[in-house]
């Protein structure tokens, strides 16, 4: 039986266990893999213990990856120049440290078709993952690699630059994002903008939970190749196993963990989302559909109104910016549920995070009511934004319309009763998930 395990500070979240036990399934080979925590003072003791116990070898992540070094006796050629560790073999009495994460990258890199010889490369950050990254881009042939750092001056990386330093770049060949911005519970951060997005040819961003962040959705928008970091991580960990068991693994061995991680860590559509105009029954059909479906329901104007009182008075005290920050918080939340009939207030749409979130965890349908009908039956004098009554819902329609269907994903029949909009519902979404 092989012995392998995850030493770090805090473990909870880690993959590797699952991605080793997939591994050794597929391999066929008897082998475990265990987490340790330990606090800092605890590395080398531990190092001592697990070699002691006949440990082939062991992974290292943070905050340990370059506090580690002063406990092995060799370091390889890539890990030196990174100063960071994140593999250890115990072989023949010593203990040699290697830098996977280096040789994951590159596997990433060339499975994409990312040109680097030559080229303009930019990594965003300073940590580990950003010395990993420069230290690969300068061995692959970069002809430039300009790191990007939020306190240059505070910085101790040679050559840092702030990131007002990106405008004056121009054409950048390759964008690597290697600092935690985007990644989930906050989901909604982009580390650069749109504009330097659109002078990049290819962006690589390390984050891979979720699968695809603001930076690469917006890239993909523009038609740049933009990759994630999942199949990074599966590849240094399969690297890691070449270590220990001294030998290859092919192709078919980093697809199948590959695949693995992609069903971990894509976010399960497990809620439905209703949007709509006021008026146009969400809180109705969600409630009749939520039964229907024997699924929880939820409104975020009633989440809203729990923490910070009645919207009206919202409006009237503290103005419509306060109301849009409540409202986006509500949607974080809503969107961490599981296995819930979503209503949303009518102007849910008009912020791009809100809708990023609820529809990484729900399927949106957009409850189309015709103008006629909302205009006949909505009472107009309980919203704050109708306070102008039909003439202001009818504004409010010709410039939320585009948004409703921009991000639909079904619209139902919701021109008869609530019971037919509801089964029609059910319907699509059978259609939309098969």
């Amino acid at each position: 039986m092989k012995k392998t395990g995850l030493i770090g500070e805090k473990l909870g979240h880690s993959l590797s266990p699952q991605i080793h036990a997939r591994f050794y399934h597929i391999t066929n080979m008897p082998g475990s893999y265990a987490l340790f925590e330990t606090p800092k003072s605890g590395i080398g003791a531990l190092l001592s213990r697990l070699e002691s116990e006949g440990y082939t070898g062991l992974n290292v992540t943070i905050p340990y990856k370059a506090k580690v070094m002063q406990y092995l006796d060799d370091i390889s050629a890539e890990a030196a120049g990174i100063g960071a560790v994140n593999t250890i073999h115990f072989k023949d009495g010593k203990r040699i440290g290697y830098n996977t994460d280096y040789f994951g990258l590159k596997i990433l890199v060339a499975s994409n078709g990312i040109a680097v010889k030559g080229r303009r490369v930019v990594i965003l950050g300073t940590g580990g993952a950003a010395k990993c990254a420069h230290r690969l881009m300068c061995d692959m042939g970069a002809k430039e690699v300009c790191v990007i750092s939020r306190r240059p001056r505070a910085d101790k990386t040679p050559g840092a630059v702030g990131y007002d330093a990106l405008d004056a770049l121009g054409a950048i060949d390759v964008l690597i994002n290697a600092t935690p911005v985007g990644m989930s519970p906050d989901t909604d951060g982009c580390p650069v903008s749109d504009g330097v997005i659109k002078r990049c040819v290819s962006v690589i961003d390390i984050v891979y939970n979720p699968p695809e962040t603001v930076l690469i959705k917006k890239a993909r928008a523009c038609g740049k190749t933009a990759v994630n970091g999942l199949l990074m991580l599966g590849a240094q960990a399969v690297r890691a196993q070449e270590i220990w068991n001294s030998q290859t693994y092919g192709k078919a061995v980093y697809d199948d963990i590959y695949s693995l991680l992609v069903n971990i860590v894509a976010p399960q559509k497990t809620n439905i989302v209703l949007i709509g105009m006021p008026g146009s029954g969400k809180t109705t059909v969600g409630m009749a559909l939520a039964e229907r479906l024997h699924m929880a329901f939820a409104d975020t104007d009633e989440m809203i109104e729990q923490k910070h009182g009645r919207i009206p008075d919202i409006f009237a005290n503290q103005g419509e910016a306060a109301f849009r920050q409540y409202e986006y918080e509500a949607a974080k939340e809503a969107a961490a549920l599981r296995h819930t009939v979503i209503s949303t207030g009518g102007g849910i749409i008009l912020n791009e995070h809100n809708m990023h979130a609820l529809g990484l965890t729900g399927t949106v349908v957009f409850l189309d009511r015709p103008l006629e009908s909302l205009v006949h039956d909505t009472d107009t004098a309980t919203r704050p934004l109708l306070a102008d009554g039909k003439d202001a819902l009818i504004a409010l329609f010709e410039k939320r319309y585009p948004l409703y269907q921009r991000y639909a994903e079904i619209v139902p029949d919701n021109t008869a009763d609530v019971d037919t909009c509801v089964t029609d519902i059910i319907k699509k979404l059978e259609e939309h998930r098969t």
